[in-house]
């Protein structure tokens, strides 16, 4: 029996890429691996309900290199046949144990898309910087063009851990990404082939039974309910949906806009909701747990998502409901010219349209999404192992 080991550095919170490796971690026990997880950090309350169907080990954390030797200690006695980094900053510890395993990397996102990671700036993409920005709105929207100003020894650092991810990246048997964006940003950055992987539903969702009726539970039995579910940041541009839901509900009095989540932008945008005179039109439902999320979707008529993000989940479930979808210009997904899709860029007017044409659109075609689910993207994991 072949040991695959996944290592994820922290599994802190019950999030979708923690959700993601553990059902990783089952779908590649049933094709017959020994899997094991390791990490430094771990907190209980991220397992979900896996907590009987994967074997997760902590190592002793500590400084950089005490991580480094336990790792590698580990390592050496599980032996593995692979590893699979769940990010690119796993990767980094990977390649510095210097052990002949070989590791594939799972990389959601290239630093493009993280406003934080600043090895964009660094002079080894320097050559690719502005190309890449100027590929996408959301690129030119969120990331400025010019560097922020760090003293000569930040920038030293800076420059060592840029070099080394690139390492890092290169030495991966294989990189795995979501979409032809990322896979020719990582060719951009790091002259590497990335293989495309795709699928993120959870094949339940195609068994659904509604639970309880979200027009009930806010009263809105004949109203046109807009859904927007996600992380309430600045990158998810709720701010912009409810601008654009303000210039169509005067000709639209039946609509409504219903937003889930919690985030750092919560207050800003209930008061822009106060600003604009429409707090009898939108609701704040806040953290929608997993297990009602899908009731939200069938009570729903549409989905927006004008988010600046690599690849979305929540559009693909709303689609799953059979829902009309608003999506941004930016995307790159397989569904896109399908009629429940509704392409618009993401600026007031261009998103408004969207949004009124999709109000005003009958749609009767059917979405098939049985090849989407994460049991395909796993498989392409798995074969990618048995090459």
């Amino acid at each position: 029996m072949k040991t695959v080991v996944l290592f994820y550095n922290a599994i802190l919170n019950p999030g979708g890429a923690e959700r993601l490796m553990f059902e990783e971690a089952k779908f590649l026990t049933q094709k017959g691996y020994r899997v094991k997880i390791l990490t430094f950090r771990f907190n209980p309350a991220a397992l979900f309900n896996y907590s009987n169907l994967i074997d997760l080990e902590t190592i002793k954390d500590g400084g950089f290199l005490k991580r480094l030797y336990q790792l590698r200690k580990r390592l050496k006695e599980i032996k593995p046949d692979y590893i699979i980094a769940q990010s690119a900053g796993d990767s980094h510890l990977l390649y510095l144990t210097r052990l002949n395993i070989p590791y594939l990397t799972h990389l959601h996102g290239t630093m493009f898309w993280f406003l934080d990671n600043p090895y964009k700036y660094s002079l080894i993409h320097k050559r690719v910087f502005h190309q890449i920005r100027n590929s996408l709105i959301g690129h030119r929207e969120f990331i400025p063009a010019q560097a922020p100003k760090i003293n000569p020894y930040k920038r030293m650092v800076l420059e060592l851990k840029s070099f080394l991810d690139y390492l890092a990246i290169r030495k991966s048997a294989k990189v795995i990404v979501l979409t032809k964006q990322i896979k020719w940003e990582v060719e951009k950055l790091y002259g590497v082939e990335a293989v495309i992987s795709r699928g993120c539903l959870n094949p339940e969702i195609f068994k659904h039974e509604s639970k309880e009726d979200i027009r009930q539970k806010y009263q809105l039995r004949d109203k046109k309910i807009i859904l927007s579910v996600g992380r309430l940041d600045k990158r998810k541009r709720i701010d912009l949906l409810i601008k654009c839901f303000h210039q169509l509900a005067e000709k639209h009095k039946d609509a409504v806009l219903v937003i889930g989540g919690r985030g750092p932008e919560e207050e800003n945008l209930k008061n822009l909701v106060k600003q604009l005179n429409l707090t009898d039109k939108v609701i704040f439902a806040g953290f929608i747990d997993d297990k009602d999320l899908y009731d939200y979707y069938a009570g729903c008529d549409i989905f927006a998502f004008p988010s600046w993000t690599t690849s979305g989940i929540t559009p693909y479930e709303a689609l799953a409901f059979g829902k009309k979808v608003v999506w941004t210009t930016e995307a790159e997904e397989p569904v896109l010219n399908h009629p429940l899709v509704f392409l618009a860029n993401p600026n007031i007017d261009d998103f408004t349209q969207g949004l009124e044409k999709a109000l005003e659109t009958e749609v009767s075609a059917k979405i098939d999404l049985t090849n989407s689910t994460w049991n395909n993207y796993f498989q392409r994991i798995y074969d990618l192992l048995e090459k």
